[in-house]
Formats: C-alpha cells, sequence, structure tokens
C-alpha cells in the first residue's frame, strides 16, 4: 500500500514539473502604439497639430444597431487606454447610442507629443513648467 502511494505520489509531481515547463507562451512586446494589444472595437486615427507637432489620436467610434440619435463620449484616466471602457461601451450601444472613445494624446494608441511628455516628466519630477 504506502508503494503504491508513493508511485501515484511521484507520477503527480511529475505531472507538475511538466506543466511547470511548458509554462506560458511567450508573445512580442507591445509597440509604442499598442501594436499587438488588442482593442474591442475598430480604432481610427485623427492626424493633429499639437503645438506644432504632428500628432495622431487613436479613437473607437462604435455606431449601435438601432441608433436613438445620441452620442456619447467616454473619455479615460491617466495610465488607462480607451480600451478599458469595452463594457460601458457594449452597455451603452446595447442602448442605441453612438459611442466614440478616443485614446488622449500620450496615452493608448494615439501618439506622444514631445510637449506632452516633457511637462509628464515636470509633474512627476516636481519641476513645474
Amino acid at each position: 500500500m504506502r508503494r503504491a502511494i508513493i508511485i501515484v505520489f511521484s507520477i503527480f509531481l511529475s505531472g507538475l514539473s511538466c506543466a511547470q515547463a511548458a509554462g506560458p507562451t511567450a508573445r512580442e512586446p507591445y509597440g509604442i502604439a499598442l501594436e499587438g494589444f488588442a482593442y474591442p472595437y475598430p480604432v481610427h486615427l485623427l492626424p493633429l497639430v499639437n503645438d506644432g507637432e504632428q500628432v495622431r489620436m487613436a479613437y473607437m467610434d462604435v455606431a449601435p444597431a438601432q441608433p436613438n440619435g445620441r452620442t456619447v463620449v467616454l473619455l479615460h484616466g491617466r495610465n488607462f487606454p480607451s480600451s478599458y471602457w469595452a463594457p460601458v461601451i457594449k452597455t451603452l450601444n446595447d442602448a442605441g447610442y453612438r459611442v466614440v472613445v478616443p485614446d488622449q494624446i500620450g496615452f493608448g494608441k494615439s501618439s506622444s507629443a514631445r510637449l506632452f511628455v516633457e511637462s509628464l516628466r515636470g509633474s512627476v519630477s516636481g519641476e513645474a513648467q
């Protein structure tokens, strides 16, 4: 009986080591504009000029199947991409709202403006510009 328990335990441990060896599969790192990071709806890019610098603002414009004639714009907070709003977009869309959700400049799939990055660096380090 004791020998049977040892054999079963050994099989169990060898199964664990095989599972750990497989581990998570490697993936390519995300690009500067979150290339490789899937958004829940198609992303469009709006070219803009910010203090003389060419930038692109990414946004999702989600049209409802049965429109009610109203539009909602959702803005994300710092350190979050617009994809964060996926469940809210679906709920509003199901209620007939067109939902527009931009990635603010410097976040998500939008480009990072040089002036914005310098301003952010100053606010983080405590040096007001």
